[in-house]
């Protein structure tokens, strides 16, 4: 949880200067020695490359994430960043694996905050569960939820953390139902990352008053 907070609030204050980062995964995501969420790679192609380098999405399409994919290559050593270390390692993959772009992006279209919207969401997902959701999988939950799903949901989570989950289940559907709504195919169904900042900081207190901002 307190990834997700610093991640989704340093994406709304990005936001909030008018700007999108474009290009957000699990290796782009730094943890510093509180396991505070430092974003990185905001511009860095842009700088490196000039323009052309600088479109959002370019390095991203080349990258998958290693729990989904077999590795066939290296990340440039992240150890070069003082204090920091990656959320996940990443690994080189094919111009298909786009686990983390939203669907949109790949018709090279003008950026938009909802790009980083869907990323998010995607990585929420991966937070909580340990794996990657296919487009079927989004599509299928982002359907509906029934009540009959939310054992399903217990038995998603992610096994190395169920333990702490146990009378936490309202929280983690919640969670869910978060990362799922910012992963919606369509992009005004996204929540803003202002409105993911305000329901990740009440899931604690009250999930049902949170869950209720997706509806």
């Amino acid at each position: 949880m307190k990834i997700a907070r610093g991640l989704a609030r340093g994406l709304a204050y990005i936001h909030d200067k008018k700007s999108v980062h474009g290009n957000l995964k699990p290796s782009n995501i730094l943890l510093g020695a509180d396991m505070e969420a430092k974003i990185g790679d905001f511009g860095l192609d842009r700088l490196l490359f000039g323009d052309a380098g600088g479109k959002p999405g370019a390095s991203a399409r080349l990258f998958g994430s290693k729990r989904s994919m077999q590795s066939q290559g290296s990340l440039p050593d992240l150890s070069l960043v003082p204090g920091a270390s990656p959320v996940g390692s990443s690994s080189i993959a094919g111009p298909s694996s786009v686990p983390y772009q939203a669907p949109e992006s790949l018709k090279n279209l003008k950026p938009n905050a909802k790009w980083d919207v869907y990323s998010f969401g995607m990585v929420l997902l991966e937070l909580i569960s340990g794996r990657l959701f296919s487009e079927e999988e989004l599509c299928q939950w982002n359907a509906g939820f029934v009540v009959e799903e939310r054992n399903r949901i217990v038995r998603m989570a992610d096994p190395a953390m169920r333990g702490e989950v146990e009378g936490k289940e309202e929280a983690l559907l919640s969670c869910f139902k978060l990362g799922f709504a910012c992963a919606a195919m369509a992009p005004q169904r996204r929540p803003s990352m202002k409105d993911v900042v305000m329901l990740l900081d009440r899931i604690p207190s009250s999930s049902s008053a949170a869950a209720s901002l997706l509806h």
